[in-house]
């Protein structure tokens, strides 16, 4: 379950200009929660093993950031739950590498390292904005800090990823470049 997907109960009032949502069970809260950081984990140690090949200093990235999404997922659900586990309501899946149409489920060249970099990027601002949200409508009382402590988690993951992508050797030859090997060529040719 993802609250950014409910639509279901939102309204909007005439002297509010935001939606307001009706307020998530602890249950659902917790499930949802629990649900979103374990697919964030299983991504990364995806990646983590499709970097493998192509540098194993992002593969240990991406084992990292596995680690600590796993770890905010057990903090949050503990949190939420007291002493109650959250049962995973889906089986383990192989991950969401597949049928993408890549020619190798491993990572061979720096077009690709950018773009699961690119791709690594957008699931950290998504998941901190599932958890700006679960922030701004209060879903969780007393938990603000935490929350915010995830939030800042988050963007400090974005930075070093986007860090990392344009550490990566350059994708494309610059303009520049292309106009003098064209020269060389009508010079021998």
């Amino acid at each position: 379950m993802d609250i950014s997907n409910q639509s279901q109960g939102s309204t909007i009032h005439a002297s509010d200009s935001r939606p307001s949502r009706t307020p998530m069970l602890p249950a659902e809260l917790r499930q949802a929660v629990d649900d979103h950081e374990r697919r964030q984990s299983q991504r990364y140690r995806w990646r983590a093993l499709r970097f493998l090949t192509y540098h194993p200093g992002l593969s240990q990235l991406m084992e990292a950031l596995a680690d600590e999404s796993r770890d905010r997922r057990e903090v949050l659900v503990e949190a939420l739950a007291g002493e109650h586990p959250v049962e995973s309501r889906q089986a383990p899946t192989a991950g969401d590498c597949r049928g993408r149409g890549a020619a190798h489920f491993f990572i061979v060249d720096d077009d690709i390292a950018h773009l699961e970099l690119g791709l690594s990027l957008l699931e950290e601002r998504r998941t901190e904005r599932f958890y700006t949200r679960l922030l701004r409508d209060g879903a969780i009382p007393g938990l603000d800090a935490l929350l915010g402590d995830c939030i800042a988690q988050c963007r400090a993951h974005g930075r070093l990823i986007e860090e990392t992508r344009q550490s990566l050797p350059a994708r494309h030859r610059s303009l520049g470049s292309i106009a003098r090997s064209r020269r060389r060529r009508r010079r021998i040719g």
